[in-house]
């Protein structure tokens, strides 16, 4: 493996953002998740897991002041999803970013539990709640995602009827070259809504777990962390390196 001035200066242009900082500690986190629950079904010495799952703990608050002012983010998008014309995206856009916001709020005094900032009376349910926010968000996301399945589904069903109105006539190179710049943006959709489904249905197991509707163990949860870790970092590389 070639060590480049190129990929280095994209690695530093990933690390430069505060996402970019945050989807790796993520990753890191949710590793440690994994390697604690494996470290005790193999019977390791008690100080070799304590420490890793102390670096899950740290990690987890690290990566909440980070977030502390995410909800601006997500209140702006709600406000801007508001303009979308088909129903059914507004919508669940919408609701997927109400959800978000809920789900960052909170977590601002769940963080501020954590450091013993300010102990909160009833932090066990504003924690709940919160995780019921961020399933909830993750329930619109998915069902926006089969929403666009059926659109693109749609879209390309049209698209093979140009494909084939154009065989069955004269081509010019100009119906040419706008049927293969339809093509090439169907795939593009076809593929982030994809990617984005599957996304969301990893990422729902986490809260699903925390919230006891599913009896997945810290092993899986942990797993299911790293590959939305990784696949939110690859995007994020991606936009940055374009």
């Amino acid at each position: 493996m070639v060590v480049t001035h190129a990929g280095v200066d994209a690695f530093n242009k990933y690390l430069g953002t505060t996402v970019g900082r945050e989807k790796l500690c993520r990753f890191v986190q949710y590793f440690a998740r994994f390697y604690v629950f494996y470290l005790f079904r193999q019977g390791a010495p008690k100080d070799t897991i304590q420490r890793w799952a102390d670096l899950k703990t740290h990690l987890g608050n690290g990566r909440k002041f980070y977030r502390l002012l995410k909800p601006v983010e997500f209140a702006q998008a709600g406000v801007k999803t508001l303009g979308v014309r088909d129903e059914v995206l507004r919508i669940t856009g919408v609701a997927k970013q109400a959800g978000m916001f809920t789900y960052y709020f909170t977590e601002m005094f769940v963080l501020a539990n954590s450091i013993n900032f300010y102990k909160h009376p009833n932090i066990k349910k504003i924690n709940e709640f919160g995780q019921k926010c961020w399933l909830f968000a993750i329930t619109a996301s998915l069902i926006s995602g089969l929403y666009k399945f059926k659109q693109l589904s749609v879209r390309e069903h049209m698209l093979e009827k140009s494909r084939k109105a154009i065989s069955s006539s004269e081509k010019s190179e100009e119906q040419i070259a706008d049927l293969k710049t339809q093509e090439k943006a169907l795939a593009k959709d076809k593929y982030n809504a994809r990617y984005q489904f599957v996304q969301d249905a990893f990422d729902a197991i986490i809260p699903s777990t925390g919230l006891g509707y599913l009896g997945a163990d810290e092993g899986i949860v942990g797993i299911a962390g790293m590959i939305t870790s990784f696949m939110a970092m690859n995007s994020h590389w991606k936009k940055l390196n374009a």
